[in-house]
This record gives C-alpha cells, structure tokens and sequence, in this order.
C-alpha cells in the first residue's frame, strides 16, 4: 500500500471504507476534519462512496456536518447548494444517490422533511418545500450571516455575558417551541454549538433534526420510552450515554453545556476524547467548573439545576426562559444604571 503519510492515512482509509483503519487514526490524534487540498472531509469522501459504517463512526467522533468542499457540498447524509427559488436565495438539502438506497438513512431523512413541515418559529430554521424531482430534496431558509454558534466560538472567544443571555434566550425558545409540539414534543437529542445558526438580524436559530424523535410512547410512570445513543458525545446527557428511557430534559443537559462554552469560549476538555467526557459525566458526576467570576450568580445557578444527573430535576424550558428572562431585566437595570451614574 502507497504510503501517504500521517494525517491523510485518514482521508485515505475513509475513501476505502477501511472503518478500523479510521478509528485508528481517530484514536492517534488526527482530526477528524481533516481536509485535502480540494476542502473534502473523511466525511465527505465516505458518503460519496456509500461507506455508512465510516460515516456513522465519523458523526460519533463528532465529524463536523456542515463542512464544505470547494464545489460547495456538505460531508453529511446529503449535500446542500444556495438556489434561487421565486426569485429568493433558499438551502437546498439532498441525500446522495449512493446513500439514498440505504433505507437506514433515507427513514431519517424522510422523518426530518416531516417534522419540519410542521415547524415553524423565529429561532427554528424554516422549511420552505420539496422538489419534485426523482432525488429527495428539500428547501429551507439561506442563512448567510456569520454561520454556526461554532464558528461564532471559534472567531471570538468567550462571548459577554449580556449576549450569552440573549443567545441562550433565542435557543431556549427555539427548544421550548420544539417541546410544546402538539400532539407529541419533539426532542432535538443533538443540540450542539454546530446545530445553532445565526441569521443576518443576529438571532439564532436551531438547524438538524435528522436525530430528532417524536416521542410517541408514554409511559404510566410519565417517562418517554427512547432508545439509542444518538447525538454528540460531549453535550451528551449522562442518561442517553447510558441508554436508559429518556425524555425532553436530554435537551436541558446540552443547552446547559452550550450555554457554558459560550461564557468561556468553547470547552474546556478539548485534549479529551468526546466520548471520554461523556463517560465522566454519566459515571462520575463530572461536569464543568464554574468557579469563574465571569458567570452571574443567577447563571451559575441555572446552570447547574439544567445539568443535574436527575434529569427529573432540571427545568423545563419554560423555566429556563423565565429565569433567564430576569437575568437579563437585571442586566438592563445594571446598564440603565451606570448610564445615569457615570462617575
């Protein structure tokens, strides 16, 4: 075998298909969004080639989805391009024709287009319709502002904390939206700084629910009935890494970790495996420090009831929104203040 040298062993094992041979470069360090010279992922190139055993370690080593390449296709199930439709710039999402066949991944593309035909928010991004055409393609809102929550992370830093309450208020009410679905809430089950877009008037907005569930089945004792350990393994809930029943607080646990990052700039175990972290936190109680002054008392506290390992005990967020409703009413005073009292 041609030896291409450390790090693109990845690129190559993931155009081949060769699943231990990823995992082994994953686990030597190498990045999991790595690109060539042409902005192709291991992601990218394994969906082009229909290798769903790769794509599917690549999404749990938290591959980024929405990379691009230098023709403007994403990594993920599909690809998506900006078209014009009546005359307006809109998202076009599409699976590829050699995943298409896979019936695993077509059912979770069928079930997003149905979910999202009935959503419709501020801070959820809207589903505008369907081409008919013989791909599975769909359409929604362009956003062309800044990007993801993510790259907001990673160009600034550590945001103030009268933006991280706005920001943590737009995708409160996106979520709470989500839960209050009738008949049955929708639970995200992926909510990451990557699924967390900004539009041009700076409001966020929650993109991806390709991991998304209605929840259909109760329980007498009131929980949801839920398997699988879907999602990001670093905003994992602990309950989820152990795959027990869960329900909406699953969203809770990651809000509370997307709320955290965007207070210190992003997370602070990043030398340590994601699913490494998530094993911590469903085994050992770990959870983020919050010894720092730069988070309100009011915060800390919030913050902490919506990762507690009872998940029963985290707020809904319909509490979390009313909290952080009086965060920001005493930001405002505290403004006001220093505006009529300079000195």
């Amino acid at each position: 075998m041609i030896d291409l040298g450390n790090p693109f062993q990845l690129l190559y094992y993931a155009s081949k298909g060769n699943k231990d041979g990823v995992l082994g470069e994953l686990e030597k360090g190498v990045s999991p969004n790595l690109a060539d010279y042409e902005k192709r992922t291991a992601l990218h190139l394994a969906s082009c080639e229909g290798h769903m055993e790769v794509v599917e370690l690549l999404l749990e080593k938290e591959a980024n989805v929405n990379s691009v390449d230098r023709r403007g296709r994403t990594g993920a199930y599909g690809e998506i391009y900006l078209v014009k439709w009546r005359g307006t710039n809109v998202a076009a999402k599409t699976i590829r024709p050699s995943i298409a066949s896979n019936i695993r991944v077509k059912n979770i593309f069928l079930k997003e287009l149905a979910l999202w035909q009935r959503l419709l928010h501020p801070n959820i991004v809207q589903f505008l319709g369907v081409l008919n055409c013989d791909r599975l393609i769909f359409l929604t809102e362009y956003l062309c502002n800044v990007g993801s929550l993510y790259d907001i992370l990673k160009k600034k830093g550590r945001l103030d904390p009268v933006t991280v309450v706005a920001y943590a208020l737009d995708i409160a009410r996106g979520v709470n939206y989500l839960h209050q679905n009738k008949p049955h809430p929708v639970i995200h089950r992926d909510l990451t700084p990557r699924n967390i877009l900004q539009d041009e008037a700076g409001r966020l907005k929650i993109i991806d629910f390709g991991l998304s569930k209605i929840t259909l089945e109760k329980e007498s004792y009131g929980a949801y009935k839920m398997t699988g350990g879907t999602g990001s393994y670093r905003y994992m809930a602990p309950e989820v890494y152990r795959r027990e029943s869960y329900g909406k607080h699953v969203d809770v646990f990651s809000f509370a970790l997307v709320v955290y990052e965007m207070f210190h700039g992003g997370p602070t175990n990043r030398r340590e495996s994601p699913e490494s972290v998530a094993d911590r936190r469903a085994y050992e109680d770990a959870r983020p420090s919050l010894s720092s002054s730069v988070y309100p008392n009011a915060m800390k506290k919030l913050l902490q009831e919506c990762w507690h390992k009872d998940p029963e005990s985290r707020p809904s967020f319909e509490e979390i929104i009313t909290q952080l409703e009086l965060i920001q009413e005493k930001q405002q005073d505290k403004e006001n203040e220093s505006c009529c009292f300079p000195f």
